[in-house]
């Protein structure tokens, strides 16, 4: 299978949205076509299906970082600077689970987190990754007839005061982490970034080489 990898430097939220709902509605219509976005975002809030508005603690207001209510799982997040995010346009086609897809997700940023010699797991009944009891990668996906939108979110540098201006996730005691937080020094962006692409097209069967395209 070939996967299509638009690297879309940075990008503002609406943007990379809008370029989801296109994506998708070319597969639904017919494009065979596989995508994976990678991008970083200007800081934006989200809101996903189980997010109550008051876990942003007005943040939003205060710092003045637009939100979005998005039609993904999962609660509050941030988006900002120095943050893997990854948009894949797939089908499920031979897979319509959507619980193992998440599975897979989450194995991929194990993987990346692995190639810079750190250990990332899965904890029992939550979603994301951790490493020791600190969230490094939050996972939100939504799924239209069997084809995938939204994605992962990978803190490599960013900047965590965000996520404490909020109650992320749902979760009041959650703490988050970085790569740099966890390494001590960040890792280039665009190392991280290649070594996603390859744990990504490695889990999920993607073997030919992608074709790269810019933001337009």
């Amino acid at each position: 299978m070939a996967l299509i990898v638009r690297d879309l430097g940075r990008c503002p939220y609406a943007d990379a949205l809008a370029l989801q709902e296109e994506l998708l509605s070319r597969k639904i219509a017919g494009d065979e076509s596989d995508y994976l976005l990678i991008l970083e975002h200007e800081p934006v809030y989200t809101l996903g299906r189980g997010a109550d508005a008051a876990d942003l603690l007005g943040a939003d207001v205060a710092l003045g970082v637009p939100t979005f209510r998005i039609g993904r799982g999962g609660g509050v997040t941030f988006h900002g600077p120095g943050q893997l995010v990854a948009y894949p346009i797939i089908t499920l086609a031979h897979a319509r689970d959507v619980h193992r897809y998440v599975c897979a997700l989450e194995e991929v940023l194990i993987r990346t987190c692995a190639a810079f010699n750190l250990a990332a797991q899965r904890r029992d009944g939550l979603t994301g990754v951790w490493v020791g009891t600190a969230k490094i990668a939050s996972i939100g996906v939504g799924v239209r007839r069997w084809t995938t939108l939204h994605g992962v979110a990978l803190n490599v540098s960013t900047d965590l005061r965000f996520f404490a201006q909020v109650v992320p996730c749902r979760m009041p005691e959650v703490r988050m982490t970085s790569m740099w937080q966890e390494l001590g020094s960040p890792p280039a962006m665009a190392d991280v970034q290649r070594a996603f692409v390859a744990a990504f097209r490695s889990v999920f069967g993607f073997h030919a080489a992608a074709q790269q395209e810019c933001c337009a």
